[in-house]
Parts: C-alpha cells; structure tokens; sequence
C-alpha cells in the first residue's frame, strides 16, 4: 500500500482572520520602523551639505565603490548631447 500524504485542513474563516491580522500588524511595524529611521536620521542633521555629500563619495570611491546602475555624470551628459 502506498501511503498519502496527509490532506491539509481547509482554512477556517478564523485562520483567514489571523492571517489578516498578521499582515496588519507587520504593515504596521514596517511604518513604525519607517517612521522611526527618519526621526533618527533627522536628529542626526537631516540631508548632508554638499561639502558632506562629496566626502562620503570620495570615501566610497576610496573603498573601491562603483556604481552600477547609473552612469556617471560626465558620461551621462555626453550621451544626452550626442
């Protein structure tokens, strides 16, 4: 005799109503971690100066970053007056 697998219950109406749940709650928690990130980031001094901002590429680039989805800018603006 071949043995079957074991038949899964349907779901109930209240599993379907945990499960509704579940989702809200982790929608939720994904705002509230959202929320929270930007408060954070906000009281650490909001967008960097452009002083800031080159320092951090320079660091990047210095670490061996690369970017690889968008071109950079110098070849960008070369295609765009070609």
């Amino acid at each position: 005799m071949a043995s079957s697998p074991p038949e899964r219950p349907d779901p109930t109406s209240e599993d379907k109503v945990v499960s509704a749940a579940t989702r809200r709650a982790e929608m939720q928690r994904t705002r509230f971690r959202v929320a929270e990130q930007r408060a954070r980031s906000e009281q650490a001094g909001g967008k960097p100066s452009e002083d800031e901002a080159a320092r951090m590429l320079a660091e990047f680039y210095a670490r061996g970053g690369q970017v690889t989805v968008v071109p950079p800018a110098e070849e960008s603006e070369t295609e765009l007056k070609r």
